[in-house]
């Protein structure tokens, strides 16, 4: 007997992977891709596939831009817009918990299908004209790129439990997205300016744990290699911990963290609501 989480994630997956915007994303996704790959050293007089290392780091932004976008309105949209199907399963025999657990299962399903689509895609098509060299950091930055939309999934669900209207909810998933892609890195700038250099790397280092996004592009630049394309994070946190493979472990640790206190936050919730 299949369990009562994956049957609600299957019916989710089910409904999302006909959703005309759901597909559009991964239709979107792949061009994007596609494009940066072909034509990202066109500034440089060279047109055709840049190879996957070129590639992943060029990706390492549009991921981080388009995927908590994504995620956050998925997530805002399924609950708010099927409030009535979910208050069907709440009668049904299962707990709270279960049913959260496979909707968020389902969209997370979601997230991944249509991301591996988007890079899949071009990926293989790489592959077969420039071969396979650097694919294992093309796979990193496209696993970090997942983890990093499924995060933001559970930043939605968190939302959408605190405010039951579509209006709200929404307004607030795109105030958090714009924060976290605009304004946070310009505040972090901006508080260098008044911190001595010694400082400065301590607040580099919780100012990077205070960010899933720049968690991601610190991970996936550290996948890619070259200290050139680590930044002042990345190289602040592997000089803090010792080592790039020390850095990426406290990297995804911290991750880790951001997907699960908002997925913990509002499993609770969620069992002590009256819908």
């Amino acid at each position: 007997m299949r369990s009562p989480i994956l049957l609600i994630a299957m019916h989710e997956f089910t409904l999302n992977r006909r959703n005309k915007w759901v597909v559009s994303f991964a239709g979107l996704f792949t061009l994007m891709t596609f494009l940066v790959s072909y034509f990202g050293m066109i500034t440089s007089g060279y047109s055709g596939f840049q190879d996957f290392t070129r590639t992943s780091a060029s990706i390492i932004n549009l991921s981080g831009f388009i995927l908590p976008l994504f995620a956050l309105m998925l997530g805002v949209f399924s609950f708010i817009t099927n409030s009535e199907y979910l208050e069907l399963l709440t009668t049904q025999p299962l707990t709270r918990k279960q049913l959260l657990l496979g909707k968020f299962t389902g969209l997370s399903f979601t997230i991944i299908g249509s991301t591996l689509v988007g890079f899949g895609i071009p990926g293989v098509i790489m592959s077969l004209v420039i071969g396979v060299q650097g694919a294992i950091s093309f796979g990193i930055v496209v696993a970090n790129s997942l983890i990093l939309g499924l995060v933001f999934l559970a930043i939605a669900l968190l939302i959408t439990l605190l405010t039951n209207r579509q209006q709200i909810a929404l307004g607030i998933a795109i105030a958090v997205w714009l924060f976290f892609e605009l304004f946070y890195g310009m505040i972090m700038m901006g508080m260098t300016l008044y911190f001595s250099h010694a400082t400065l790397k301590t607040l580099l280092l919780f100012g990077l744990l205070g960010s899933p996004v720049d968690i991601t592009r610190v991970l996936s630049l550290l996948a890619v290699g070259g200290p050139h394309l680590f930044g002042a994070a990345g190289a602040t946190l592997i000089k803090m911990t010792g080592s790039t493979l020390h850095a990426t472990l406290w990297g995804s640790l911290g991750l880790l963290i951001w997907l699960v206190i908002p997925l913990v936050i509002s499993i609770r919730l969620f069992s002590r609501q009256n819908l």
